[in-house]
């Protein structure tokens, strides 16, 4: 699997998320222009980290397993309370979860919640780690 299909993958997930609004959610370079979080009750961020790619077959030609980790941060205005940043880290790990994508072998695995707290700029942030593998 190249690193476009996977890409095509991670960001065709997250916009089928409806635990916020669509247009709260910055994606990678968004062709749209910089993303404005102003007036939000709640918002995401999304990357894609590629990790250690291997070849654990080489048979009539070689495998490549390529891993990586979905990162989503979640924010909330600071001092506003965290029930809907938890019911957002609650669904979206529900989405991505054992998650495996029909067209080819992409399998995430077990979501990590991290919560950073006050990020210094008026919001309140938990950070979702998602593990994948793809071949």
């Amino acid at each position: 699997m190249t690193f476009e299909q996977i890409r095509a993958i991670v960001t065709g997930r997250m916009s089928q998320w409806a635990g916020i609004p669509a247009d709260s959610v910055d994606y990678p370079n968004n062709p749209q222009g910089p993303f404005n979080p102003a007036g939000k009750s709640i918002w995401a961020r999304l990357a894609d980290v590629p990790g250690l790619s291997s070849t654990p077959e080489t048979g009539i030609g070689p495998c490549v397993r390529r891993t990586g980790i979905i990162m989503i941060q979640l924010f909330v205005p600071s001092y506003k309370g965290t029930l809907a940043i938890t019911k957002a880290a609650d669904t979206l790990a529900q989405h991505f979860e054992f998650y495996s994508d029909p067209s080819g072998p992409f399998d995430c695995y077990a979501v990590t919640a991290n919560t950073i707290g006050d990020d210094g700029h008026g919001w309140y942030q938990v950070n979702l780690s998602v593990p994948y593998r793809a071949y």
